[in-house]
């Protein structure tokens, strides 16, 4: 089997099913956030922490849920949730959390029905499968959750360069952020 064929046309599918709407709702508030706070579990998180770095080279205020460095948050944050199920529940109870702090909740999964929905201020729906198993799921050869890693890795940078362009920032202001100890 061409796994390298199929697995790029799953990502590709996905990604075109995300709404750009989502996308730029999502860019927004994070331009508008006083801080962003990310929480995931597992390799979500690893995806997550992607962001954090590349989000950091564009000026924005952001860490993830655990960090050295995590800071207090207060109303004006917002809480990006990724969890494939939403029902996750470190992300959930970190949530809850943060809700009674006066954070904004936004959910990036593919149930917003699902707890960490339900909890959200908005959601961004990746419509891959989970451990659930719902009626409206992309099928994916993949185990698990391994289609929703990916999408939303790259949906990181998606959000990154509609950032960019909202902001006015291009790659050579990008490199006085960048890391120079390598």
């Amino acid at each position: 089997m061409d796994y390298r064929s199929k697995v790029i046309s799953e990502i590709d599918t996905v990604l075109k099913l995300i709404k750009e709407e989502d996308v730029k709702t999502v860019s927004d508030m994070i331009i508008n956030a006083e801080r962003v706070l990310v929480v995931g579990v597992g390799r979500v998180l690893i995806s997550l922490k992607a962001w954090v770095k590349r989000l950091r080279h564009l000026g924005m205020d952001i860490n993830y849920v655990g960090s050295e460095t995590e800071c207090a948050v207060h109303k004006g944050d917002i809480l990006i949730i990724a969890s494939s199920s939403g029902e996750s529940a470190v992300p959930v109870t970190i949530g809850e959390i943060a809700k009674k702090q006066g954070v904004t909740i936004v959910y990036i999964g593919c149930n917003p029905k699902s707890s960490a929905g339900k909890l959200s201020d908005y959601s961004l729906r990746i419509p891959c499968k989970t451990k659930l198993g719902l009626p409206d799921e992309f099928e994916s050869f993949q185990p698990m959750s391994t289609l929703f890693e990916q999408v939303l890795y790259i949906l990181g940078d998606i959000i990154a360069y509609t950032i960019m362009e909202k902001i006015d920032m291009d790659e050579a202001k990008i490199r006085n952020s960048h890391a120079n100890l390598e």
